[in-house]
């Protein structure tokens, strides 16, 4: 029984790798030791350059994060600050509404009546 999968030396590779086989010599196969090697020298002086370009990287991102952060911090701290003002102003207001009610009751709901009237003669349509 034949396999298949298995080529034969009639019939040439479908791969796309190179191969040595008979027909080509192994100088041409297989790449020059130089070119195999790394150059050792090359990495070693790389090596240092690549981290300090990394480091100044990472630094200037940290700062750039850090600004941001304080930025954001400061305009949390303005925002806080004029809210807590509203919500005093709001207190203060209300207070001073209830202590004008409790001094001048009468006026309170006469003016409650007045401003009940201006709404509904708003809201009411006209048959002149």
């Amino acid at each position: 029984m034949d396999n298949p999968t298995t080529p034969t030396a009639a019939t040439p590779s479908t791969t796309p790798f190179p191969s040595s086989d008979a027909s080509t010599p192994a100088a041409a196969a297989t790449p020059a030791k130089a070119e195999v090697a790394p150059d050792t020298s090359a990495k070693a002086a790389a090596t240092p350059v690549v981290d300090s370009l990394i480091k100044r990287v990472a630094q200037s991102a940290h700062d750039a994060v850090d600004s941001v952060a304080a930025k954001v911090s400061s305009v949390t701290d303005g925002l806080q600050g004029g809210v807590d003002k509203a919500s005093d102003t709001r207190d203060e207001w209300i207070e001073s509404a209830r202590d004008a009610i409790r001094q001048h009751p009468f006026a309170a709901v006469a003016g409650a009546l007045v401003i009940g009237a201006a709404l509904l003669s708003l809201r009411s349509p006209r048959d002149d």
